[in-house]
């Protein structure tokens, strides 16, 4: 199903109106199953059987990625506690049609090895530098969901001749400004007894499209024949919670991103239980001529729910 036949069905309203001083915004409304694919009979990236998991070695460690797709680099980052098969495949294909994609491991997860049992988002982003240097790119886009967004913002910060377009997918602002994830919804997803597989689902996606995520959601993963799935180390997820933390006391980096002159699209869902909406309103609102995408029941892992109106969003921004 096209873009054009998702929104001719579901009747899509795109509502142009300024969000704050220099962002503009619009909100796309869809039905919330319109998109979702559920392991369909359809054309992914992971079933081709030459796509091979390849490593790169770099002085911060090994990094474990994929890439496929024709057209201008695009680097995806993933998030907390995430492996790069959580991306759902359907959208990396539609974003492989427009762009050559890079999917990775953050450190301490699958081939992505680290010594380091300790890390801040610095080292993140300086894996994520090192990785776009070996594959020889001169500039790139990047995408950041979640956690990833916050590695991507430091990323573009700290090198913005590299980065022509910038995609903050459910992301958080650095400092006092931005809005945490509620304590409750942390501890589903940091691993813990509380986590089981149906409460994760309950706090990626809104209730109205929970059911269809929990039949949908392992089905849609992004699952190369020869990647190797490991569970995520307790000390993985002892520094990845302390990036976060780390991240909401970052005064210095929320003001730099008033200066920041790379393009920017910020992409929310209004039903987002991790990472609250306002957060995308604010990250808007303070990179200058950034534009905001609010998706109509959308929740934190949308791109399972909107993996064609997502990836048509991105590649009409670019």
């Amino acid at each position: 199903m096209t873009v054009a036949t998702i929104r001719r069905i579901a009747g899509v309203a795109v509502l142009a109106f300024l969000a704050g001083a220099t962002a503009q915004a619009e909100t796309v409304t869809a039905s919330p199953h319109e998109d979702m694919v559920c392991s369909a009979d359809a054309a992914r990236a992971d079933r081709d059987m030459a796509l091979h998991e390849q490593v790169a070695l770099t002085a911060n460690g090994p990094i474990g990625y994929y890439r496929f797709g024709q057209g201008s680099p695009l680097v995806l980052i993933t998030g907390y506690r995430a492996a790069l098969s959580e991306w759902s495949a359907y959208f990396l294909t539609e974003l492989a049609k427009k762009h050559e994609v890079i999917v990775f491991d953050n450190r301490g997860i699958g081939r992505s090895a680290s010594d380091i049992a300790s890390y801040r988002v610095d080292d993140l982003a300086r894996d994520t530098l090192a990785l776009i240097k070996a594959l020889n790119f001169d500039s790139v886009s990047v995408l950041g969901w979640s956690m990833g967004g916050m590695i991507a913002q430091r990323l573009v910060l700290d090198n913005p001749g590299l980065v022509k377009h910038l995609v903050l997918l459910s992301s958080q602002p650095p400092g006092r400004a931005g809005i945490p994830v509620p304590s409750h919804v942390e501890e589903i997803l940091s691993g813990s007894e509380h986590g089981s597989f149906k409460r994760i689902m309950g706090v990626l996606f809104p209730a109205s499209v929970e059911q269809l995520a929990e039949r949908c959601f392992v089905g849609d993963m992004f699952k190369p024949q020869d990647y190797q799935s490991s569970k995520v180390s307790p000390a993985v997820t002892a520094a990845q919670e302390r990036v976060l933390q780390d991240w909401q006391s970052d005064e210095q980096s929320f003001e730099r991103l008033r200066q920041l002159e790379v393009q920017t699209l910020v992409l929310t869902g209004t039903e987002d239980m991790v990472l609250d909406q306002r957060n995308s309103v604010i990250l808007s609102e303070t990179i200058p001529h950034a534009n905001l995408v609010k998706t109509l029941s959308g929740g934190h892992a949308m791109m399972y729910q909107y993996p064609k109106l997502l990836a048509h969003e991105i590649d009409s921004y670019q």
